[in-house]
């Protein structure tokens, strides 16, 4: 596995020095600092995370876990109709919502007002004894 510097990997990856070292500060990209404690990344790593910046680059690709693949077409297209169904179940869900707002709106205005200026209501037995 070739490791490359910081340097190296801005030069040839589509990623700028501060975005690099925070993702390797933050875990999200994995490296190791050398004995000087610069950052070595394992070019592996950096094709997971980022894209080449020219298809034409000095990078040596051979020694890739993951090779640079074209996308599943079919896929893409089963991901775009799951897409799809869930955007018109959302839009259906929003007009729902707009329904049951609009009757709960029309059913508070059909309920009596409040008896406002009443005192609390009584309990059966204070009633029936007159207390």
């Amino acid at each position: 596995m070739v490791k490359i510097s910081v340097r190296e990997a801005v030069k040839h990856y589509q990623v700028s020095r501060p975005t690099l070292i925070k993702h390797l500060k933050d875990g999200k990209l994995s490296g190791s600092k050398d004995s000087q404690g610069t950052w070595e990344i394992d070019q592996s790593e950096l094709a997971r995370v980022y894209k080449s910046r020219a298809s034409g680059d000095n990078v040596d690709q051979s020694n890739l876990t993951t090779p640079n693949i074209p996308v599943n077409s079919n896929e893409n297209s089963l991901l775009q109709v799951k897409l799809d169904a869930a955007l018109e179940t959302i839009e259906r869900l929003e007009a729902d919502k707009v329904d049951w707002k609009q009757q709960a709106q029309s059913l508070a205005r059909l309920m009596p007002p409040d008896r406002v200026g009443e005192g609390p209501k009584r309990s059966l037995w204070s009633r029936i004894t007159g207390g």
